[in-house]
């Protein structure tokens, strides 16, 4: 069951469209690998929303310093981090799913 578990998380895809990373819309595919994380684990589920804060940053990162720059990325930020919510939860819902489904228990009478 370890190695099924495995396999699910062994990356979350995670997908948002569009996302303003320029001032024109474009598709952003952000993957985040996933395959060392526990996520029924609460560290490595904090490990896995700093990666995905991370994969967000450098998605929408303009290079820009002035005004304008900064509220796209802001904008965009706010996008993904939108879009991506529900698919994060959704494989930490997985794992926790997996992980009830392979608790043995034995009673002896």
């Amino acid at each position: 069951m370890r190695k099924t578990l495995i396999a699910i998380a062994s990356a979350v895809t995670l997908l948002a469209v569009p996302a303003t990373a320029t001032t024109t819309a474009e598709n952003v595919t952000i993957t985040v690998q996933t395959d060392d994380l526990d996520l029924a684990n609460a560290t490595d589920q904090t490990r896995l929303d700093n990666r995905v804060e991370t994969a967000i940053r450098r998605a929408c990162r303009t290079g820009g310093r002035d005004l304008a720059s900064r509220q796209v990325e802001t904008a965009c930020r706010a996008t993904l981090a939108d879009a991506i919510s529900p698919r994060v939860e959704l494989a930490i819902a997985q794992a926790n799913e997996t992980r009830f489904a392979s608790i043995e228990l034995s009673f002896e009478a």
